[in-house]
C-alpha cells in the first residue's frame, strides 16, 4: 500500500508538467525501480536516468578538482535528480533513509517514440533538478554572510531539522564557526 502511495505522488508530480495518457503510464509503471538508501549510502547516478526521491532527502557533491567535496544540492521529497554526462561525476548521499523511484532513459525513450507528450514532462523534470542546482548559484553571488543564510532559510525551512549545520555552512560556502555563531540569530 505505501508503495502505492510513492507512484501516485510520482504520477502527480509528472502531470503537473503535462498530462500522460493513462497507457504511457502503465508503460513507465512496468520499467519503475527501486532503491532504498541507509543513512551516508550513495547512489550510482545513471546518464540520462530520471530519478524521483520518492521519500527523504539526498545531499549531491561535487569532487572535482577539490580537496575537500563541496555541497551543490539539496534534494528533499518529491523532487527529480537528472544525470547528465556533466554532472554524472557528482556523487549522491542519503540523509537519513530515502527512497527513490527511477527510470533509465533507454526505457524512457522508447516509451517517449509512442508518447510524444512525454518531452514535456522530461523537460518539467530537468527544470526541477536545474532550478536547485541555480540556487545555489544565486547564494554564492550574495556577498554578505548573513544574507545567504537567510535566502538558506527561507528555501529550505522544511528540512532545517534534517541538516548538519557543517553541510549547511558547505553548501553557503561560509566558515563552520562564523556560520553557527550567525545561524542562530536567523532562526
Amino acid at each position: 500500500m505505501l508503495k502505492d502511495s510513492y507512484f501516485f505522488a510520482l504520477k502527480l508530480k509528472l502531470a503537473n508538467h503535462g498530462a500522460i495518457r493513462p497507457l504511457a503510464w502503465t508503460k513507465i509503471l512496468s520499467h519503475l525501480k527501486e532503491i532504498d538508501l541507509k543513512a551516508d549510502e550513495s547512489f550510482n547516478r545513471k546518464i540520462s536516468a530520471i530519478v524521483y526521491v520518492a521519500d527523504g532527502l539526498i545531499k549531491e557533491y561535487d569532487a572535482q578538482s577539490r580537496k575537500k567535496p563541496s555541497i551543490i544540492n539539496f534534494i528533499p521529497t518529491g523532487n527529480f535528480i537528472v544525470t547528465t554526462k556533466q554532472n554524472q561525476a557528482k556523487y549522491l548521499k542519503a540523509i537519513g533513509s530515502a527512497k527513490l523511484i527511477y527510470l533509465e532513459f533507454d526505457v524512457f525513450i522508447s516509451i517517449f517514440i509512442k508518447y510524444n507528450e512525454l518531452k514535456s514532462i522530461y523537460d518539467g523534470a530537468v527544470s526541477n533538478y536545474e532550478d536547485g542546482i541555480a540556487f545555489r548559484q544565486l547564494i554564492l553571488e550574495e556577498n554578505v554572510a548573513a544574507s545567504r543564510i537567510k535566502l538558506f532559510i527561507n528555501r529550505y525551512r522544511t528540512i532545517l531539522p534534517c541538516l548538519k549545520k557543517k553541510d549547511i555552512a558547505n553548501y553557503i560556502h561560509i566558515e563552520y564557526d562564523y556560520f553557527i555563531r550567525m545561524y542562530g540569530k536567523f532562526l
